[in-house]
């Protein structure tokens, strides 16, 4: 395998990883997932969650509080320039929560950098498609 190789198959196992998290409720490893200084925005940048362990606890909450019902995703691109790497992805889902059906789409940018040996995700923004 190139180095190229080696690197995309090591960010898309973090990815997988936070997609075993949240979808799947399996939690250990989470936060090794997330640079310590990892921070998750929205809409306006607006912050989410700041730190390795509040962005680990954001997908806990998620997983723990609401019931995904559908769940898709397209459009993914995986680009790597030395130690960054920025993945992104468009996705749909209905999820039920407190109750009540929800349905949002929108795309996900996620910038991960290799710090010691190791890919972490160092920067998510989260965009939601307005409602329609």
């Amino acid at each position: 395998m190139t180095d190229q190789e080696n690197a995309e198959a090591a960010v898309r196992g973090v990815l997988e990883r936070i997609e075993r998290a949240w979808q799947r409720k399996q939690f250990d490893g989470l936060a090794e997932c997330f640079a310590e200084d990892a921070v998750i925005v929205g809409p306006g940048y607006a912050t989410f969650a700041c730190g390795r362990d509040a962005c680990a606890e954001s997908y806990r909450e998620f997983a723990t509080n609401a019931s995904v019902l559908d769940y898709t995703e397209s459009d993914h691109r995986l680009r790597i320039w030395g130690a960054t790497a920025v993945h992104t992805f468009s996705w749909s889902m209905t999820y039920q929560r407190e109750g009540e059906a929800k349905k949002e789409a929108g795309t996900d940018q996620l910038v991960l950098s290799l710090q010691r040996g190791r890919w972490q995700v160092a920067f998510r923004y989260i965009n939601f498609s307005p409602s329609t």
